[in-house]
């Protein structure tokens, strides 16, 4: 839909002149609107438009302090007054402050600037056209927009946008790209500015922002401010101010997960209960915490918008790697690979095509962050992707573990185990784990020293698909692993000990 048919459509909406009508329907149109007159003139707000900035001020988190976000307050006003600026888009994953910044932006706007409209739209994330039609009419003061066609509302939202001149309209939480022309908001008119929060770069591409701004998470230093903060006056013992460091560690800077931990630990005076607490977070079982509820199910919206089971399992294969660690972007494409995430291409090189482009769309949303050509998880991230696979997978990645976890913990249902990066010296003789689904087995970095694998480990583990051992210190496989028929991976890189290897033809 272009420029002129919009204005077309509006002024199609206009009623007919009164020198067209009947003298009686003249005289009927005059009287009522001296009545209508009369009546305004009783309110002052009836003759001439008021502008209350007071009423559209709002509710803000308490947050200027932080050097990040003045940082991000001044490149985005300092966006907003470029003449050529007309979208702009901040992203950032979700919790990490970008409603919180615009909020900041809007109350300032409204606050120091008199000549500027400034409109608040926050848009579900089902995306609804004929909604966020009606949420931006009732913005303007214009009352419900009772127009049902849709190129008719977009015409008379496109003519009263047009008319108000220097305005900024502030799109809050947009998951979707959508067409500006077909809810009728006019960016190429003089004086509009579009900006919009979103938790995809995509999204901020695919609207055409020319200034793309990513919100991080906080700073260390940062980070412990909010949560002391949030926490409230109360003193600290130094055994619980030490416990607290580790915990907003955990949070990794993101202010959502920082605010709800530290609400949560207010008035809290033991220091098992905060300890307890942390160890929740480490093993990322939080139960029915506000952690969960607010913390990764808002994260885990993220998650479920990608709409693709294969890019999902490549995301939840990632949490399998140890916390903080960077991955090398073609091992984690191989493991996709192996996985049988990526199939039905005929050769390698496009295999890896296949696998950088799902990277890119994790990075894109925010779920991965990229590291000079390495990829990394955010640690809350990683716990939501854990809490996803909780009831499928067991993951001690980087644990600092010694020993394999007894038999009781290995669950009959568990689809993937990762005791990757341990320090595993002993498995017990005759440990054989009851796991008929268990299809990824991640030991690589694990087992050091002289470790035996006995020959009882892969007795009932036949629906074996991968198993890792990269690295390990073992100098030979037991024969048992010649009856994972099911097997079709079994890495075994840069095992330098390893001289004996039984027969694998079946």
């Amino acid at each position: 839909m272009n420029v002129e048919k919009l204005r077309k459509n509006f002024h199609s909406l206009e009623p007919a002149s009164a020198e067209n009508l009947p003298p009686q329907r003249q005289v009927d149109m005059l009287m009522k609107e001296a009545e209508d007159l009369i009546v305004k003139s009783k309110f002052p707000e009836g003759l001439f438009e008021v502008r209350d900035t007071k009423v559209n001020v709002l509710l803000e988190r308490k947050l200027e302090a932080g050097k990040a976000f003045q940082t991000n307050t001044k490149k985005i006003l300092r966006c907003l007054r470029k003449n050529h600026m007309s979208r702009l888009g901040i992203y950032g994953m979700g919790g990490v402050g970008k409603t919180t910044i615009m909020v900041h932006v809007h109350n300032r706007l409204l606050k120091k600037t008199n000549d500027i409209n400034v409109l608040w739209i926050a848009v579900s994330q089902d995306l609804n056209i004929h909604k966020l039609q009606g949420d931006i009419w009732k913005a303007l003061k214009s009352g419900d927009l009772k127009e049902e066609d849709a190129m008719k509302r977009a015409a008379m939202l496109f003519d009263q946008l047009s008319k108000r001149g220097k305005s900024v309209l502030i799109l809050d939480d947009v998951w979707e790209h959508f067409d500006l022309d077909e809810v009728g908001i006019p960016v190429a008119a003089d004086g509009l500015k579009l900006v919009l929060t979103t938790r995809s770069f995509e999204v901020c591409r695919q609207m055409h922002c020319q200034e793309k701004i990513k919100i991080e998470p906080l700073s260390p230093n940062e980070a412990q401010s909010l949560f002391l903060m949030e926490l409230g006056p109360e003193a600290l013992s130094l055994e619980i101010e030490a416990v607290m460091k580790l915990i907003v560690e955990e949070c990794a800077g993101l202010p959502l997960g920082l605010v709800t931990m530290a609400r949560t630990m207010r008035g809290v005076s033991d220091l098992f209960e905060w300890k307890d607490i942390l160890e929740r977070l480490k093993e990322s079982n939080m139960g029915q915490m506000d952690m969960e509820k607010k913390v990764l199910e808002n994260l885990k919206l993220s998650y479920s918008r990608l709409r693709n089971r294969e890019v999902q399992q490549c995301f939840l294969c990632c949490a399998l790697y140890p916390e903080d660690r960077l991955i090398h972007k073609f091992e984690l494409i191989e493991f996709f690979i192996d996985e049988g995430l990526i199939g039905g291409l005929d050769k390698r090189e496009k295999c890896y095509d296949r696998g950088l482009t799902i990277l890119n769309k994790l990075e894109n949303v925010c779920l991965l962050e990229n590291d000079q050509g390495m990829v990394k998880m955010h640690d809350l991230i990683r716990d939501m992707a854990l809490h996803v696979m909780s009831a499928t997978s067991m993951v001690k990645a980087g644990r600092g573990l010694t020993r394999i976890l007894s038999e009781d913990c290995w669950m009959d249902g568990v689809e993937k185990v990762s005791f990757m990066e341990n320090y595993i010296r002993v498995i017990p003789s005759n440990m054989s784990p009851n796991c008929p689904k268990l299809a990824t087995l991640l030991l690589n970095g694990s087992l050091w020293g002289d470790v035996l694998i006995p020959e009882s480990f892969f007795k009932r583990l036949e629906g074996l698909k991968i198993l890792n051992l990269s690295g390990c210190g073992i100098r030979e496989l037991p024969r048992s692993i010649s009856d994972l028929v099911n097997l079709r991976a079994l890495l075994l890189r840069e095992c330098r000990e390893l001289c004996r290897i039984p027969y694998l033809g079946s």
